[in-house]
């Protein structure tokens, strides 16, 4: 048996010799791929832990006795407020039942308030109390200096890679945050 037999030389058998080839490269790519989304995922975490959940900087004494589902709505009110509670919830991947639970407990701290839209009595537009508001800007604009502070300490050869990667994470948080692609084979 020659080795064009052993790859199947009939008149397809380049076609057969390319496939493999596009086969093996795919499964190597993909491979590829497995291992970035664990590497995106991880730095995403470690992200979240220094700037998201774990309460980044120094910590307002009101916010200490927080999850992290509760920082994160006050950041989303922060940045638009007058929210609906379903608005809010979509924006944060939770069930209103959910979020309803997070506002109670947000409302009772003082640190959201419900007000009733003035076109749609049945609808609850969330705005930040006074002091909150101070709170998350005070955090925003700490987190915001720490940043610099650390990008500044970086080469230009990295910061120059981290603003080249911005436009494709902008394009995965948009395809993570968009409807579920259809089914393969559709």
């Amino acid at each position: 048996m020659t080795a064009s037999t052993a790859r199947g030389a009939t008149s397809n058998g380049r076609y057969r010799v390319a496939r493999e080839t596009v086969l093996s490269v795919t499964a190597a790519r993909d491979g590829r791929t497995e291992e970035l989304a664990g590497e995106v995922v991880e730095a995403a975490r470690l992200l979240w832990r220094v700037v998201g959940a774990e309460k980044p900087t120094a910590t307002p004494t009101v916010f200490e006795k927080l999850r992290p589902r509760h920082v994160q709505l006050l950041r989303l009110l922060a940045g638009q407020p007058g929210m609906s509670v379903r608005q809010a919830a979509e924006a944060l991947s939770m069930r209103p039942h959910n979020l309803s639970t997070l506002i109670t407990d947000l409302v009772g701290a003082g640190l959201v308030e419900r007000r009733g839209d003035p076109h749609d009595r049945r609808v609850a537009r969330l705005h930040l109390s006074e002091t909150a508001r101070a709170e998350v800007e005070g955090v925003e604009r700490d987190l915001h200096t720490a940043v610099v502070d650390v990008l500044a300490r970086l080469t230009d050869v990295d910061q120059g890679r981290i603003r080249a990667a911005l436009p494709a994470l902008g394009r995965l948080v948009a395809g993570l945050d968009g409807p579920p692609p259809p089914p393969a084979g559709r």
